[in-house]
């Protein structure tokens, strides 16, 4: 779009030029068409995916959404110095084979990888593994007391974190698993699963989903338990789709290899977790699902509009994000189908059986979803804390803004822009041109309380959602052991070797490559707005943006007092609490741009 004098802030039904308005709106529907991508995939492969329910997207991209020539270059050397990183050490594995004959990539070795000199920062993953000696002979109880609460923290604060939720009854087909789970369990203190669960002490993670009614090797269930005030893993079962799986649960006694196959599926569960991560929670329903929301904004919504003004910042760069994850990512041969375990058939499956179901009332509010999962009083559940906070403020900043520009609900009912932004939201998906986003349950734009509602959740999505399932994925992904992008081979009952299935040295590196270049930070934090889009406002505009701003600097000090009490509340003899650093409003960008 043009740019636009501050003052020219108008809705449609006010506005004096309403033909050159008009005109606006169609050069802008010539450079932003929405389309479904069909990602190189050919007839066939189109039918089993489904792939007219995948999030449509802009056509081609215009210039207009290009990255700053001084982005650019950032964002290209980031890339360029770990691919050099990636072909180096690969090319030193090569010479060590050559030269002594050391021809197996260990977990030790993934380890050292982070030792001086390695130019690489230690993941958090490879950190708690080395400081709790996983897998050591030499591993004390509260070791592996610590080592269990990372794995479950990192469902309740890692990059997948919106699935955790309690359950009162242990589910018919967990059965024949509770008797072997109850056993000399460390953390549910001889006292039954049931029992726990009607007292709201029993959580579930539920990744079976990653396996779309597939011939996959996992579709795993993991449950978790209220332990001394935190939350602790009870059992893992990697197929719970097999009545006889092997049930997998933490043990207080035992040696180093009968701790193995505890260990081992704690990784097969990270890759699961992975897998849904990566195609649902980040690419599916933060880049994809709003890059459309985007399009019809361009396309409905003239640059002279509050509204516009208000989106705009946080559409930046999304749509050239979109466009590199495609080439680089999705497309044939890309990072999915090299490097990670699940192939880019199978995520854009998911995505599309997952978007098919999904609903603006339940999936698009942050509030509604921790309701629905029962996790309101979840002890440690930073992301939530930190998450609604923000959501609030945002709340506050829309409805103040909003309310200045729309005297009443009737003025939201005669505003053809808006209007018609929604009926493209909502329209149905086709692989013809003219449809819409197809998103359902977007309410009717009646009055100024739906409005509100759309917006702040859009906006929320962009820089809260996004921010907290991206800016983390070096700290989990980086050590593969951790959060594995790739396992080989399958999970085999009785693992006495970590090693047998771990990723190769290549597709370590080429996953830390992914996720640094994924972790940088090309746009401002959440309300310091860029000039160009400042300089667009009014002086109202610029005023409520102020007013948003000074809440987010309580929020920041909120954030920083509770992670100094954490840390100071921390006894070394008792299991250690981590600090959430991720939704500090300083580490939230205004938009999907990378």
């Amino acid at each position: 779009m043009g740019s636009t004098e501050s003052h020219n802030v108008s809705l449609p039904q006010n506005d004096d030029g309403k033909d050159s308005r008009r005109q606006e709106i169609k050069q802008a529907r010539s450079k932003y068409e929405l389309e479904q991508k069909t990602f190189g995939l050919d007839e066939s492969e189109q039918q089993l995916v489904n792939i007219v329910n995948v999030p449509p997207m802009l056509k081609a991209v215009p210039w207009e959404e290009k990255r700053s020539c001084i982005d650019m270059l950032r964002f290209v050397w980031t890339s360029l110095r770990y691919q050099i990183y990636q072909y180096w050490g690969s090319a030193l594995q090569w010479l060590c084979h050559f030269l002594f004959r050391h021809s197996r990539w260990t977990i030790d070795d993934m380890v050292n990888q982070f030792s001086f000199p390695s130019p690489l920062k230690e993941p958090k993953g490879c950190k708690v593994w080395r400081t709790e000696a996983i897998d050591k002979e030499d591993q004390k109880l509260l070791q592996r007391y610590q080592a269990d609460y990372w794995f479950a923290w990192e469902r309740m604060n890692g990059v997948t974190r919106n699935l955790i939720k309690q359950i009162k009854i242990i589910p018919a087909s967990f059965a024949p698993f509770v008797n072997n789970i109850e056993q000399d369990h460390p953390y549910l203190g001889n006292i039954s699963l049931q029992k726990h669960a009607e007292e709201g002490n029993i959580y579930i993670v539920d990744l079976s989903d990653v396996a779309i009614d597939e011939d996959t090797p996992v579709s795993p269930i993991a449950f978790f338990v209220i332990w001394n005030k935190k939350l602790m893993p009870v059992a893992i079962v990697l197929d719970k789709r097999n009545p006889d799986e092997k049930v997998h649960t933490p043990a207080n006694k035992g040696s180093t290899e009968e701790l193995r196959p505890w260990v081992n599926a704690r990784m097969w569960f990270g890759m699961a977790d992975a897998s849904y991560h990566e195609s649902i929670t980040h690419l599916g329903f933060t880049h994809l699902l709003m890059d459309g929301v985007s399009v019809c904004m361009h396309r409905n919504i003239s640059s002279r509009h509050p509204i516009y003004k208000l989106l705009h910042p946080h559409f930046r760069y999304l749509h050239t994000i979109n466009e590199n994850a495609i080439d680089d990512l999705i497309n044939l041969g890309g990072y999915v189908d090299r490097d990670m375990y699940f192939d880019r058939e199978h995520m854009l499956k998911l995505i599309a059986t997952h978007n098919e179901n999904w609903t603006y009332s339940i999936d698009a509010r942050i509030r509604t979803s921790l309701e629905k999962r029962g996790v309101m009083d979840l002890p440690g559940y930073f992301f939530r804390d930190d998450a609604l906070s923000i959501h609030s403020a945002i709340r506050t900043f829309v409805e103040e803004y909003a309310t200045h520009y729309y005297r009443n609900d009737q003025e939201v009912q005669l505003d053809e822009e808006i209007q018609a932004f929604r009926e493209e939201l909502t329209r149905k998906r086709t692989m013809t041109p003219g449809g819409g986003c197809g998103m359902n349950g977007i309410p009717e734009l009646t009055n100024i309380e739906n409005l509100v509602d759309i917006l702040t959740n859009f906006i929320y999505i962009n820089s809260v959602e996004h921010s907290a399932t991206n800016f983390p994925q070096y700290e989990q992904y980086g050590f593969s052991p951790n959060f594995p992008a790739m396992l080989h081979g399958l999970p085999k009952e009785g693992m006495t070797d970590l090693n047998t299935n771990i990723p190769t040295k290549r597709e370590m590196l080429s996953t830390i490559k992914i996720m640094k270049v994924l972790t940088l930070c090309l746009t401002n934090s959440l309300g310091d707005y860029e000039k160009v889009y400042l300089n667009k406002m009014d002086e109202a505009g610029r005023t409520f943006v102020r007013n948003f701003q000074k809440q987010l600097i309580g929020i920041e000090a909120d954030i920083n007092q509770r992670n100094m009490d954490l840390e100071a509340k921390n006894n070394q003899n008792l299991v250690q609490e981590y600090t959430y650093e991720w939704l500090r409003p300083k580490n939230v960008l205004n938009s999907i741009s990378i």
